[in-house]
């Protein structure tokens, strides 16, 4: 009984840790965002009265809605278009013998490794050349270089996870190919899709490297948000402010789409 009580408190405290843990970055950035620059560097203060000013100026400055926009419209072109492309090209390589599979999927593998600038440099002058430079297509265009391999190696254990014998039995039916992938495979990997969709959506959206070198006029928030950090001075309460605006669509996004997360993670282990 005593080891059992023990047992308990332990995992309650390395709980209330982990909370800790997570919770506290989020709390001293508020805390930075809402207190005058100079306290900042003046002793903690765990209670205090806000101060929003510094939110509202940097909601209303000029750029950061606009770059809101910009790596909205990054995440959603990137997303559909990866799945455009690796859905069906995941399905191919996992139920048909394709010549070279292994060296294809060790492919997959070593092109997600590549340094981002090995991206940025090529897709710079492509960019140029297409008028493609500084838009959210261009941006897009670029991020296939590594989203498309994470994507293809995570949806490859989804597709795998899928009995033959379903497309087997589909096949003696009379469906083609694309009848079986939409009509037997994609239902039952619907979770798995999401979660390669929401961790893309998350690397995209606080990507730098790349938006770096490939925007100038239309930066994307994490450029935004570096902006605040000046040369001579650190506008420590518009720093924190824009950090905290930036990370807002992140969280609420992961509280609604945590479930597919799991479900989409666990997918397969019953099977």
């Amino acid at each position: 009984m005593r080891r059992r009580h023990l047992g308990a408190v332990g995992r309650w405290a390395y709980l209330v840790l982990a909370l800790v843990l997570t919770v506290f970055p989020l709390y001293w950035t508020f805390v930075i965002a809402t207190r005058p620059p100079v306290a900042s560097f003046g002793t903690p203060e765990f209670i205090f009265m806000p101060d929003f000013s510094a939110l509202v100026a940097v909601w209303e400055s000029n750029g950061f809605i606009q770059a809101a926009l910009m790596s909205l419209g990054t995440v959603l072109l990137t997303v559909v278009v990866t799945l455009v492309i690796t859905v069906p090209a995941a399905y191919i390589l996992t139920r048909r013998n394709v010549r070279g599979h292994v060296g294809i999927v060790a492919w997959l593998f070593i092109a997600y490794l590549f340094p981002d600038f090995l991206i940025a440099i090529p897709m710079y002058a492509i960019l140029q050349n297409f008028g493609l430079f500084d838009t959210a297509a261009g941006l897009a265009l670029a991020y296939q270089g590594f989203m498309a391999p994470l994507s293809m190696w995570l949806l490859l254990a989804f597709f795998a996870a899928i009995p033959d014998e379903l497309a087997q039995a589909s096949t003696l039916d009379g469906c083609t190919a694309w009848g079986t992938l939409r009509h037997i495979y994609l239902p039952l990997v619907v979770p798995g899709i999401a979660t390669v969709a929401i961790l893309m959506a998350v690397e995209i959206w606080n990507e730098v490297t790349i938006a770096l070198a490939l925007t100038s006029q239309n930066p994307t928030v994490p450029i935004v948000v570096a902006s605040f950090k000046g040369y001579a001075a650190m506008q420590w309460d518009k720093l924190g402010s824009a950090s905290l605006i930036s990370m807002v669509p992140v969280i609420v996004f992961a509280v609604f789409a945590q479930r597919y997360i799991v479900r989409g993670l666990t997918a397969g282990i019953d099977r």
